[in-house]
Formats: C-alpha cells, structure tokens, sequence
C-alpha cells in the first residue's frame, strides 16, 4: 500500500486518546496484547482496517483523476492530507491563550466496549468493499463522466475515510486500557468500585432521594475520586497583616521569560484573585528557581526539539524539588511533583490547572470497568467526567472553591 496515501486514510495517535490533555494519566499500562483473548479481537479488527484501508487506496486511485479532469472541488476533499503534527521535544513551549468564558460541565458517564467495536464497522467494512468495487467499474479519465454519480462516491469514500480513523483510535484506546486492566487489577476495581457510588448518587438525584443520603455520596466522591497529595516542604507562612502566604518554588531549565511571567500571571488570577483566597486570607507566592543548565546537565544540554526522557530529565533536577520542563508530547502533570510542558496551545486558566497539581491536586477524572479482563471481548470500560465542579475537576469553567483553599490550608500547617 502507498505509504503517503495510507498517512492521508489513518492519522494515528502518537499515544492512547485521553478524554482530555488536562488529565493526569492513570499508572503507565502494559503494551501487549499478547495471549490475551481479547487480544485476537483486536488483531482481527487491524486486519479489517487495513483491508478497508486497501479497498479504500483502490477507490481513492480512481476516485482523484476523474474529480480533477470533472469536478476540481470534489478533488479537493481526496486530497485533504492529515493535520502537520507540532514538533515535540526539549525546549518546545505551547503557545499560552487567553482563557475563554466559564463553561459548566455536566457530570456524564461514557463506556466502551470491544465486543461493541467488533461489530459496529460491520456496515462500513461493507461499504469500503462496494465503493472499491463500483469505482473499479468506471470508466478511465478522458471518457464522460456522471458527475452527480461522482460526487454521492467522493460522499461515501469521505465519511469511510473519518470511519477509518475513528477505528484506528479506539483500537489504540483499547489496546491501551484493557492491558492496564490486567496489569493493574487491583487499582482499576477501587476505581470502578467509586463508578458505582457515583452511579447510585445520579440515581438519587435523578428522583429527588434523601438529600442526606446524596450529601454523604457526594463527600466520598470529593474525597476517594481525587486523592489529594502533598508536596514536600510546603509550608504556610502567617503573617503581621493578617494574610497567610503558601511559598510554592518551582525549579525549572525554561529559559523563557515571558512565558515564565504567563505561568505567574496565571496562578495570580485564578488562585489570588479568587473569592475563596480572598476570603480566607490566603495568597500563594510563586517563585520561580532557574537552575544552571550546566549543573543539570553536565553531560551537555539537550538540543531544542531533542527527544528526551521526561522522567529521566525530572530526576536531574535536585532532589524534593518540584519541577517545571518541557520535552512531553503532551502537558501533563503529576501531582506534588512536576509540570511537563508539551507543545499544543493551551490556556492561561489550563495552565493554572496544571499547577494545581504542583500544589498536590489531582484530577476528578474516573475510570473503572465492568466485566472479566480475561473474558473473549475483555472488559467494558467506563469514564466519568464533570464530577467535580472545580478548576481540578473543569478546567474550562471551574473556579478554585473555597474547598480547595481549605484543603491547602489543612495540609501545609494553617492554624
């Protein structure tokens, strides 16, 4: 098959898909399928998709000279390529945006299915095999085309093609996730164990029960869904007017002023100038420690744009620091510990998000399953999201409560 042209049909993750770039990724998974039975259904659907693919490169072939020589526009849909991937690695920053309006979430649950996958492409694997069977009855360019029979093919070859990729995807989440349910059995059961709390808790809500009993629901999922965790040597600071201070130093080899300036700027607006610090007199003063590149790395900087090891450059920095680098192919951040910058846009009130987890929040996002990992199709998985309407749980709309500022009070010595 034509290399170029299989880019332009599958534009395939260079990771998992993950609900959303401001989720802190679950423990790093296993990567085989192997021996695994639900690992044969993945393989027969790779081959599915390469054989629609195929079907799709013949189509394609005798789809393109007859839209050029007839129908430019029409050409101009076969010929869409796949998005440039941004370049990634060391020294690569995002671009930081101004934060658009507040937008409430709705907490929603989300599931996916193998065995559902397995026959949900039934039809367009079909169609993929007639469209690569009527295009081959067409006749060579030069000779009259049916234009209007032209534009219903390019009309169905274009929506197998996003098919294709939509396929690609969910085989590369599922290759993902039912391999870290097998290895980390034991962490996925307490997460689906919280899925059922929150099940029970939309139920009651649903038809109006016992407020109490919904009260109690919500406060285990505040706590269990979101486990807070400290960073060392975080201390608050009373001080004579009144106000207490959270010192947050954060090492970083980011030589960019004016980007370190965004990060500051940002922690100031959605943290400072936030009612809940306001009202418990509290400000977080971040402070920016700039280590030598050369003590970092003293076997010789990394080139712009190098690939590095983001773990591996993490532990260069002194030891108990938190850190601030780039290098990840997507930012992300782990709790009480390091901020790892990747290069797509990302806002400023994201970015005050993702330092959130410096300060030892994590995200009120949840996966659980259903089902025997060891079963023919695997488990079902099962995501929620909007649980928590906070800046950890809704980056996009939620605001530091007065919640969060009391958890920072309790865990970093306020009196």
């Amino acid at each position: 098959m034509n290399a170029a042209l299989l880019a332009v049909l599958l534009v395939p993750r260079a990771s998992p898909p993950p609900p959303s770039q401001d989720v802190e990724p679950d423990p790093p998974p296993v990567e085989s399928t192997a021996d695994t039975p639900w690992g044969d259904v993945i393989l027969w659907l790779r081959e599915q998709r390469d054989t629609m693919a195929a079907e799709l490169e013949t189509a394609h072939a005798r789809l393109l000279p007859a839209a050029e020589e007839s129908a430019p526009k029409l050409a101009k849909q076969l010929e869409q390529a796949p998005p440039t991937p941004r370049p990634t690695g060391y020294g690569i920053l995002p671009e930081v945006k101004a934060s658009g309006p507040l937008k409430a979430v709705t907490p929603t649950e989300r599931t996916y299915s193998l065995e559902v996958l397995s026959t949900g492409y039934v039809r367009d694997f079909r169609d993929a095999r007639m469209l690569a069977w009527r295009v081959a009855q067409r006749p060579d360019p030069g000779t009259d085309t049916d234009v209007a029979e032209l534009e219903r093919e390019v009309k169905v070859f274009v929506r197998l093609r996003g098919r294709l990729r939509n396929l690609e995807d969910h085989l590369a989440y599922h290759e993902w996730w039912q391999a870290a349910v097998v290895e980390q059995r034991d962490y996925f059961e307490d997460r689906s164990r919280i899925v059922w709390i929150v099940r029970e808790r939309q139920a009651l809500e649903q038809r109006h029960g016992p407020a109490e009993r919904i009260a109690e629901l919500t406060r285990t999922i505040h706590e269990e869904i979101a486990p807070f965790k400290p960073a060392a040597g975080l201390v608050l600071e009373d001080r004579e007017d009144g106000w207490r201070v959270l010192r947050v130093t954060v090492a970083t080899d980011i030589l960019d002023e004016e980007f370190l300036k965004t990060l500051s700027e940002s922690v100031d607006a959605v943290y400072n100038d936030s009612e809940a610090a306001r009202e418990r007199r509290l400000r977080i003063e971040l402070v920016i420690e700039r280590i030598p590149l050369a003590q970092l790395y003293p076997e010789g900087v990394p080139e712009h744009g190098a690939a590095v090891d983001v773990e591996a450059q993490v532990a260069c920095f002194p030891e108990g620091r938190l850190v601030l680098t780039t290098g990840a192919k997507s930012t992300h951040a782990w709790a009480g510990r390091s901020l790892l910058l990747g290069p797509s846009p990302i806002t400023r009130r994201t970015l005050a998000h993702e330092f959130g987890h410096l300060l030892g929040f994590t995200d009120a996002y949840l996966r659980g399953f259903e089902g025997d990992p060891a079963g023919d199709f695997g488990v079902k998985l099962v995501e929620w999201t909007g649980l928590l309407e906070d800046l950890m749980g809704n980056p996009a709309g939620g605001i530091v409560t007065l919640a969060m500022i009391d958890r920072l009070i309790e865990a970093y010595g306020g009196q």
